[in-house]
Order: structure tokens, then sequence, then C-alpha cells
């Protein structure tokens, strides 16, 4: 993966793009090299990040580099799941090398997503997908589902109370739910989010089920500890009606415009499968092989997170679990230490107690 899509000073290449970066990759990139050990190559991607994606009056990275132009910053709006995974990803290196550096880093970026990204409606709290643009117009405001990253979100909330991000992570379920009923079980890339919390496919973007979609139950497995429950839709849509294929569809006619074949994607569906109902990743599909930046990413992703997470879905053949060292533990139902007071958030995190606040499970079955 690295060899490919990774350059020597720490850029993750859309090579299916011509070359550009994205904050999404660079978030990959740290992601993949934390679950992998690898402190060297996640050290040159945030390096790289920090030093060419910045530069907004913020703490957030711009979504776009292109090393073409004499400017590869050409649009200095971010994107919210790069800025989120990148946290995220610091918050886990803080723990796995017990660096307090990481820590400090990803602190300020929580307070910016919590502060510029999360909005209330109605009652719900959403991620913008930018900082700016995307607001609520005639239709309502615009969300982009696979941007709640709700491993990240309980991390985040553990930190810093001072934003709703617990409240975050319920809305993301509650909308993805509502959208679901009303299109045939398959995910909009894009919503908006209108009166009496209606969810519907955005105005003004392609009405599909497609490659942004099928990072949503990708996004719940990774550490969110999301009930079952809310993988079943797409268990029933990517494995059932799919047979393990996720697929891009036209959701204004209903009609399938091409199988997801790529065994990044299905993968995801055979971790949804094994979440929502017990069925193990087939061997096949934990032997990786690069294809595609996108796929690829995914694929690994995907990988580490069952053998992080579900390790019975890949029990079946110890060697690829072997290959792929077990990253340090994603949240869970959080508590916060006395070093949150010293400096050291993000590197004490610890299994809720009996008097912590309630788990989201629990807090679901409030509403």
């Amino acid at each position: 993966m690295a060899e490919r899509f990774v350059s020597a000073d720490g850029r993750v290449v859309d090579v299916e793009k011509e070359g550009v970066s994205h904050s999404e990759g660079q978030s990959y990139g740290l992601l993949l090299a934390l679950a992998a050990g690898d402190r060297h190559s996640f050290d040159s991607i945030l390096a790289f990040t920090f030093a060419n994606m910045r530069g907004r009056g913020d703490t957030l990275v711009s979504w776009l580099y292109d090393p073409r132009r004499a400017e590869p910053i050409a649009d200095r709006n971010n994107a919210s799941d790069g800025d989120i995974v990148i946290a995220y990803a610091l918050m886990g290196a803080a723990t796995r090398w017990n660096e307090p550096r990481y820590a400090k880093l990803a602190r300020p970026m929580i307070d910016d997503i919590g502060r510029r990204l999360l909005h209330r409606v109605d009652g719900l709290v959403l991620v913008r997908p930018g900082a700016f643009g995307f607001d609520s117009g005639a239709q309502g405001p615009v969300v982009n589902l696979s941007y709640f990253v709700y491993g990240a979100l309980l991390a985040f909330a553990a930190v810093d109370d001072r934003h709703p991000f617990l409240e975050a992570w319920q809305s993301g379920l509650i909308l993805t739910k509502e959208a679901l009923s009303h299109t045939g079980g398959h995910a909009p890339d894009w919503i908006t989010v209108r009166s009496e919390r209606r969810a519907r496919p955005a105005q003004g973007f392609a009405m599909k089920s497609s490659y942004d979609a099928v990072r949503i139950p990708l996004f719940m497995m990774l550490g969110g500890r999301v009930p079952a429950r809310y993988l079943t839709p797409f268990d029933q849509a990517f494995n059932v009606e799919g047979r393990g294929v996720p697929a891009d569809i036209d959701l204004a006619s209903g009609r399938t415009l091409g199988e997801m074949n790529d065994p990044g994607y299905r993968t995801i569906a055979a971790l949804t499968a094994c979440a929502a109902r017990g069925v193990p990743i087939p061997t096949r599909l934990q032997q990786f092989r690069p294809t595609t930046y996108f796929g690829s990413a995914l694929h690994l992703i995907a990988l580490s997170t069952a053998r992080a997470h579900y390790p019975q879905c890949v029990e079946q053949a110890p060697q690829i679990a072997r290959a792929l060292p077990q990253a340090a533990p994603a949240p869970t139902a959080w508590r916060v230490s006395a070093r949150r007071q010293s400096g050291l958030a993000g590197l004490d995190f610890m299994r809720a107690s009996q008097t912590a606040q309630p788990s989201p499970p629990q807090m679901l079955s409030r509403l």
C-alpha cells in the first residue's frame, strides 16, 4: 500500500485522479500507519499534512492538494471526514506510543471540529461537510452520512465536554435510519435535513447510493459501539440483495448503475455481514492486494477494523490477522482520568464504570 500510494515526503496520492491528494487520504494514511504500528510513516504523513494542507486560520485541513498548480491549495475549505479521522488517529497515536505530543495536536482540532463543524438543527446535531457552504437553504442543510465517524465522536466526547459529540453520535444513527426508510433501504450519498427530522436525498447532488454511502457501515464498526440493528439494512442491501457486492444505485429510478466489485468494497460488505449476523469474512477477502487508491484504503481499514473490533470475523485466517498488527484499542464507553488536567488528555482512556455517563446504546434506548 505505502509503496504505491504514499510518496517519500508523506503525501498520500490519489493515482486515479491525476496524482492529487485529499485530507481524506491523509487521514486514511495516518489511520493505517497507526494500525500497523509504523510510527515513521505516521510522522511523515502527519508532517506533510500540517505543513502543506493547513493555513486556513484554524487547525482544520484544506480538503484538496494539487501539486500541478503553482498554488497547490486552490480551495481552502475543509472536508470534515478528513479532519475527524486525523484527530481520531492522533488520539490513538498518543495512546499507542505513549506520546503526549500527539494528544496536544489533537485537542485544538477536536475543539475546532466541535465549534465549526457541529450544527444543531431541530433537536439533532449534524456534522457539516465543511466549515462553510452546505448551509440551510430552501431544502435544509446538506449532510453526508459517511462523515459521521462514530468511534471518533465517542473519543472526542471523552476529552472535550464543551461540544455535543455524543448527541452527534445519536443524530447520525437517527438520520441514517430515517434516510434508509425513504430510499428502499439504500443510503443516499448526500441528504438534506428538513423540518421534523426528515432526511431526503439532497437536491443539487447526484441522487445516488454509491462510493460515499459504502463507508457508512464501516465508520459505524470502526470503534463506534453501534448496535448491530443499525447494520442490518446495509447487510440486506450489500449481501442479501447484492450477493456480497455493494452497488452504485440511482435512487431516483432505483436502477443499478454498476457493481462496486473492488475487494475493498466487498470486504466492507463481508464485515457488515459478520457484525450483523456472525458470518466470517471469506478468506479470499482477507488477502490484500492493492487496486485503486480508494478501494485499497477501505480494504485495509475494513481488515484492521475486523482485527481490532471483530476478531471472530477473521479468526479462520490467522495468517492474515498476524499480518495486521493490533491497533490501539478504539474508544468504547469512556471516562477520563485525572491526567486530563495534567495536559495528557487522550492518553488514559478507560472503559466506563458503573457510575460513568450512559453508554451510547443506553442513550439510544431513551429516544
